[in-house]
Parts: structure tokens; C-alpha cells; sequence
């Protein structure tokens, strides 16, 4: 997959750059391959960084425990660049909303990167849907209040909120 790498690209007046002058910065839109997925074992410890920016007490021990096997790392999808960086992060599940029916949760959702954040946080957020059509899910849930700690990661399933974050209603796609 790619998305649009934005680039910085000084541009002068009169083919020349002025010390003096202020410098003006334009945006070129370039492709970037990712790979999305679900998270694979080789990516378990980068994918520790990333997790580590909105679940900052999480501990290595814990994290390689919830990503120990290929059952448990499905529930965890990943965007990596060419370089094999993890750049997007996230964590699903699939359970049943008292009203809304089956929807896709999501309580983690990182996207990281200098310069394509936006392409990252893109191609995940594709991928977190299709997720939630072939989990047969009418809903995507995202959560506000995770990485606030309120919740660990082990009990998320059963202790996660139903009425905080934002409800994208999959319907609504074109």
C-alpha cells in the first residue's frame, strides 16, 4: 500500500536563496509504501515504542505478554514503512453494544512519523474497517479515555466504556 509522503522542498526567488529573505516551504505529495496488517511477531518490540506513546505505563513484561502468541497479536494492527519502522498502531476487538450492536472497539490508536502521520493514520483506520466488515461489525468505536488509564489492556473486553470517544457508523460509507 502507499499513502502521500509530504515533502519539504525549499524554493528561492530568482534561482538563488537570500540569507535575508524569509525561506517559503512547499508541500510535494510523493507515494510511501506501508505494509498493514496485523501485528507479526518480528515487529513485536518496535511495535513497543509506538504503544508506549498513549500507554506510557505499560511495561515490557506485559507487552510481550499480550502479543505473545498469533491469536493475541490478531487484535493488534500495524502499518511498517519500507525501512520495517512501525508507524501506526492499534488495538480491536469485536463485542456486542447494549443498543448498537456488534461493533469493532478500538481503545488504542497511534500513528506516528515525521512527515506522513496523516497518510499513516489513514491507512490504518482503512484497514480497522475492514476489520470490522469481516467481523461482521455495523459500528467502529473509538475510545477516549484508554490511554488515561482507567483500563489495562487485560481487562479492556469486559471493563471498557460504551458512551465516551467517537462512533463511526460503517453504513455511511460510500
Amino acid at each position: 500500500m502507499s499513502a502521500a509522503l509530504t515533502t519539504l522542498k525549499l524554493e528561492s526567488l530568482g534561482g538563488r536563496p537570500c540569507v535575508t529573505s524569509r525561506a517559503f516551504w512547499r508541500r510535494e505529495d510523493m507515494e510511501m509504501n506501508y505494509d498493514v496488517g496485523v501485528l507479526n511477531a518480528a515487529d513485536v518490540y518496535r511495535a513497543f515504542a509506538v504503544v508506549q506513546l498513549v500507554l506510557s505505563g505499560l511495561d515490557l513484561q506485559t507487552w510481550k505478554r499480550l502479543t505473545a502468541s498469533a491469536s493475541l497479536r490478531r487484535d493488534w494492527l500495524a502499518v511498517t514503512d519500507a525501512q520495517g519502522y512501525v508507524r501506526g498502531l492499534c488495538h480491536v476487538f469485536a463485542r456486542e453494544h447494549p443498543v448498537y450492536g456488534r461493533q469493532l472497539e478500538i481503545p488504542v490508536f497511534a500513528s506516528i512519523g515525521l512527515v506522513d502521520d496523516q497518510g499513516v493514520a489513514k491507512r490504518l483506520f482503512e484497514y480497522a474497517k475492514l476489520r470490522a466488515k469481516l467481523d461482521g461489525c455495523e459500528k467502529v468505536h473509538f475510545w477516549s479515555s484508554a490511554s488515561q488509564g482507567g483500563h489495562s489492556l487485560d481487562t479492556l473486553r469486559d471493563a471498557g466504556p460504551w458512551d465516551d470517544g467517537l462512533v463511526y457508523d460503517l453504513s455511511t460509507v460510500h
